[in-house]
């Protein structure tokens, strides 16, 4: 999965101008985190089809990252989350962020961003 960011003055309309440039490319968000520090914003995406996205953004002016994020599936029970970020851990893996995709049926699955994406991957086995 990929993870569109984009980091830019924070002012009004910020998201609405980031949403707008999507919509006209008829590009869906399926997941979407937001944060000011006052002075930057930064938008979390994730979309249908990122590489359009990154396009759609950089033609507006944005200044656009993406990444993979690693898709995990945990049993929505305590402790889960904990065993996986201690294995990454304990392999020198950095974990930069963590989202929340969908928590239903006695199931969590969460997008994590790592800081080696393939030894991440062999180490949880996915």
């Amino acid at each position: 999965m990929k993870e569109i960011t984009v980091v830019a003055n924070d002012r009004v309309g910020l998201l609405a101008d980031i949403s707008e440039a999507l919509a006209l490319k008829k590009i869906n968000i399926t997941s979407l985190a937001a944060e000011s520090t006052g002075r930057t914003g930064i938008v979390r995406l994730m979309v249908e089809h990122p590489a359009e996205a990154k396009k759609a953004l950089e033609t507006k002016g944005f200044k656009v990252m993406d990444a993979d994020l690693l898709v995990v599936h945990l049993k929505d029970k305590p402790g889960e989350l904990a065993q996986v970020a201690r294995q990454l851990a304990d392999h020198g893996i950095s974990i930069g962020n963590v989202l929340m995709l969908n928590r239903e049926h006695s199931q969590t699955v969460l997008a994590m961003g790592v800081s080696d994406y393939a030894k991440a991957k062999k180490v949880l086995k996915l």
